[in-house]
């Protein structure tokens, strides 16, 4: 889709487009439309303190069709579970901590 770029020339955010599995990168963000049925959208393996990803239900389906975040080894919000996203017209942001909290939920 798109890519938004700095004042100095750094990408800060992708635009992607998922309706299926996808794995994410760091400072995606992720349109996700589960009309079609449910999915999983996999966090990086490997992120650093202060990574982003961005998740919008941008067909306001997830209470219908559960979209899933795969935690891949880190925790979400302290806690070693994957993420179901369930609530219509979510856009969840993913801020990765450290070890301990992991990736930070901050709902907008």
């Amino acid at each position: 889709m798109g890519r938004y770029i700095s004042v100095n020339n750094i990408p800060v955010a992708t635009t992607v487009e998922a309706s299926s599995a996808y794995t994410a990168q760091i400072n995606d963000r992720i349109l996700a439309d589960t009309t079609s049925g449910v999915f999983t959208i996999t966090l990086p393996l490997s992120p650093l303190d202060g990574d982003t990803i961005q998740v919008i239900d941008i067909a306001s389906q997830f209470a219908t069709n559960v979209l899933t975040v795969g935690r891949n080894g880190s925790n979400i919000n302290g806690a070693a579970e994957d993420l179901d996203l369930d609530i219509t017209g979510s856009i969840v942001s993913f801020v990765y901590t450290n070890a301990t909290i992991g990736w930070f939920i901050a709902s907008a």
